[in-house]
């Protein structure tokens, strides 16, 4: 399974206009870059500000200097293995746009402004070249993802929680797969390489975000995977939105539905997923043809990714 996350019909469509009269995402690129580098915090400035929020840096200048939280770059590099490519995303690039974050090891983010103490809509994640690699090929630090046989369950997962009231954990958390060998159709294993919307509506009012790293391969000293992800528009909307009068021939059929649910589109499809209107992944395919028996009658939102970003529509299931 591929990709993406959610939310609904009219009444989302309203909250997400209220918010995006109150909130700035974060696109990275108020931060002035040189053409195919980065900023990693070795000024010790502690962190970095876009949109309404600060995503939080710590640099230490010990053993030629290293760095976890987040650092910014615009690097394009999508095919050179190892560390020393540690600042690249594996799309080659932002989210429609040249800079973006880098995030590693572990950190946090805090929501500030107009945005402070109230939902967060989104923001796009994909996996950075050196993890991607590793993970597809293995190393000599790490392993394939899947095995020799390709049969390995394995996986890559970030684990987000959030906080509201300056301190107080939201009691629930996010899981968002950066590569998924879990599957019992090998066909269906994926390392994600395409920008991938995740949804935080959920977590409801909150004013900061951590971030925590689970993986299937470790061994003496923790998790061997490198510990990287990139992230872009944090705080904004799923394409869904933004191109709402452009659904590129998206059509599901029949609706409402009960036991198959069939998608077809002009462009590829790479990935389908269903949630319901609490925003909860209940159901992932690559299959456009979808067995939607086990769903409980109610209202989902499908979101289906494509070339050209995420398309979402209403499903009723009878």
């Amino acid at each position: 399974m591929k990709k993406q996350l959610p939310f609904a019909g009219v009444l989302l469509l309203v909250l997400l206009s209220t918010f995006s009269k109150a909130q700035t995402a974060a696109t990275f690129e108020n931060i002035s870059l040189s053409p195919n580098s980065f900023y990693n915090g070795s000024d010790f400035a502690g962190g970095t500000k876009s949109g309404d929020f600060y995503f939080r840096n710590s640099y230490d200048s010990s053993f030629g200097g290293f760095w976890s939280g987040f650092s910014v770059s615009n690097m394009k590099d999508d095919s050179s293995r190892g560390f020393t490519n540690q600042y690249s995303a594996i799309t080659g690039g932002g989210f429609n746009s040249s800079n973006y974050g880098v995030y590693y090891g572990k950190g946090n983010l805090l929501v500030e402004g107009d945005a402070k103490g109230k939902p967060v809509s989104g923001f796009y994640i994909t996996n950075g070249t050196y993890a991607y690699y590793d993970m597809k090929e293995g190393s000599a630090f790490t392993k394939k993802f899947g095995g020799t046989s390709g049969n390995d369950p394995d996986y890559l997962k970030v684990k987000i929680s959030a906080w509201k009231n300056s301190g107080n954990p939201v009691d629930t958390s996010l899981e968002v797969y950066l590569a998924d060998f879990r599957f019992s159709n090998n066909a269906n294993d994926y390392i994600l390489n395409t920008w991938k919307f995740v949804d935080l509506n959920a977590f409801g009012a909150v004013d900061s975000f951590s971030f925590n790293f689970y993986s299937s391969d470790t061994g003496q000293f923790g998790i061997n995977t490198p510990l990287y992800f990139c992230i872009d528009n944090f705080g904004s909307h799923t394409i869904g939105i933004e191109k709402a009068n452009n659904n590129f021939g998206i059509r599901m059929y029949p609706n409402p539905a009960q036991n198959t649910l069939h998608i077809a589109c002009n462009e590829k499809i790479e990935a389908i997923e269903i949630f319901n209107l609490n925003g909860v992944s209940v159901l992932q395919s690559e299959d456009t043809n979808l067995n939607i028996d086990a769903l409980k009658p109610g209202i989902y939102i499908v979101h289906v990714q494509h070339a050209f970003g995420i398309s979402q529509q209403k499903l009723i299931k009878q």
